[in-house]
């Protein structure tokens, strides 16, 4: 549980939200011309047709490939494509490694199967699999100051006192006591983590975590970070896990300050919360049993997380909320 600290607050120093700010962002990103992200699709394909076993040709993909890309990959060729250049841009990657080595980390926090059978997949050895596959995650999610940012749950702001909502979801780990149960998954071991989603942009905002299911409530993960970076008067739309916290912070169903007529408003955001938890989820390292070290579960979380932003960012957006409350 001490490792398991450590190792969260050392994350939260690396992804802390004023890293994210767009002054602060990396000076050594190099431009990616529009020529380059065309001839990066056709090498996708090419190497994801060799993953997949399809039989297809040509420079781009057939309906019933793109279905087979995502089974495989969690997430659409354009969305790979862009995360292929945002790690070469910001220096994550060099500019001669080979493109698969992506799809195989992908392929990994997908499918979750057995590294006999995803590398039997990728065409290499199992420890070489292994090696670029946790290779790639870890860089995947340093990108998380860059994709994730925190100042966006103020994009098409209104003047609305909340500018985002906020919730935990949990993660399957092996039993480890108390301290990690879940009521979630009745009293058996996970992590826990914090979402933020901003409200009228429809961004993911902000993540925090791990933390063990058992030791931390919801209100108590809130207070541990996300409170403090909350402006004046500022305050979130939350479930009622939150009401501790209002309604000077919070906005939940059950405070009595709520008035009714916002009622149908504030669910439709929180449902909207619920709809990321599952994109999330889709994810088979994050919705099946973890079988890897605890302490890279917050790197492959936070590489969910990222893949996830952008695939909002690219043609698969949240559906929008109407959100007018400034009482």
């Amino acid at each position: 549980l001490c490792i398991l600290s450590r190792a969260r607050k050392k994350m939260d120093r690396k992804h802390s939200p004023s890293d994210s700010q767009p002054n602060e962002r990396p000076s050594k990103k190099k431009r990616i011309t529009e020529s380059e992200q065309q001839s990066m699709l056709r090498i996708f394909i090419e190497k994801a047709r060799n993953i997949m076993a399809s039989t297809f040709s040509g420079h781009h993909m057939t309906q019933k490939e793109e279905r087979v890309f995502r089974e495989f990959f969690g997430c659409g060729l354009l969305t790979v494509s862009k995360l292929w250049m945002l790690l070469l841009s910001f220096g994550f990657l060099n500019e001669n490694e080979d493109p698969a080595y992506l799809l195989w980390a992908l392929m990994f926090m997908k499918m979750y199967g057995t590294e006999s059978d995803m590398s039997t997949r990728a065409g290499v050895n199992p420890n070489t699999f292994r090696d670029w596959s946790w290779s790639l995650i870890n860089s995947i999610s340093d990108l998380e100051a860059e994709v994730i940012i925190f100042e966006h749950r103020k994009k098409i702001d209104k003047g609305n006192d909340c500018l985002m909502s906020v919730d935990s979801t949990d993660c399957r780990i092996p039993q480890h006591g108390r301290t990690f149960a879940s009521h979630k998954f009745k009293g058996k071991s996970g992590l826990r983590y914090e979402v933020g989603i901003g409200i009228l942009s429809g961004d993911i905002v902000w993540v925090h975590g791990p933390f063990p299911c058992g030791a931390w409530p919801d209100i108590n993960i809130f207070r541990d970070s996300l409170l403090s970076y909350l402006e004046e008067a500022e305050r979130t739309e939350a479930d009622d896990g939150y009401i501790g916290e209002s309604p000077a912070h919070v906005k939940c169903p059950k405070n009595f300050s709520n008035p009714p007529e916002n009622l149908a408003m504030q669910s439709r955001v929180r449902s909207r919360q619920e709809t990321v938890n599952k994109r999330l989820k889709q994810w088979k390292c994050l919705s099946e049993m973890y079988r890897h070290d605890l302490l890279r579960h917050g790197d492959v979380f936070r590489a969910v997380a990222v893949i996830t932003q952008l695939e909002i960012e690219n043609g698969h957006p949240l559906f929008e909320v109407e959100y007018d409350d400034k009482s």
